[in-house]
């Protein structure tokens, strides 16, 4: 899996494909045409995406770590998958003899 940061990263570029490109802010002319981004436009964005992978991604990711290392179960959300659940639990039951 990804790691929190290379998370963020792609979602950076996604969101701007000229994020890993340099702007120089420093030249005194800076076209809003010109692909690029300076220092300073970078970390904001970084922190943006931070800031929504903190708030909406990483709990999603926690609650799925949780379900495969066995810390929480899936509670079934009606008869057929309450059955579903159940044929599961005794194939894996029958099948680790």
């Amino acid at each position: 899996m990804k790691t929190r940061e290379q998370i963020i990263t792609s979602m950076c570029f996604t969101f701007r494909h000229d994020y890993g490109l340099e702007k120089d802010a420093g030249n005194g002319f800076i076209s809003e045409f010109s692909a690029g981004m300076t220092r300073d436009e970078r970390e904001f964005l970084y922190r943006q995406m931070a800031q929504i992978f903190d708030n909406d991604i990483a709990p999603i990711l926690e609650d799925y770590r949780r379900l495969v290392e066995g810390e929480a179960v899936v509670v079934p959300k009606d008869k057929e998958h309450a059955e579903a659940l159940i044929k599961m639990g005794m194939f894996y039951l029958e099948n680790s003899k």
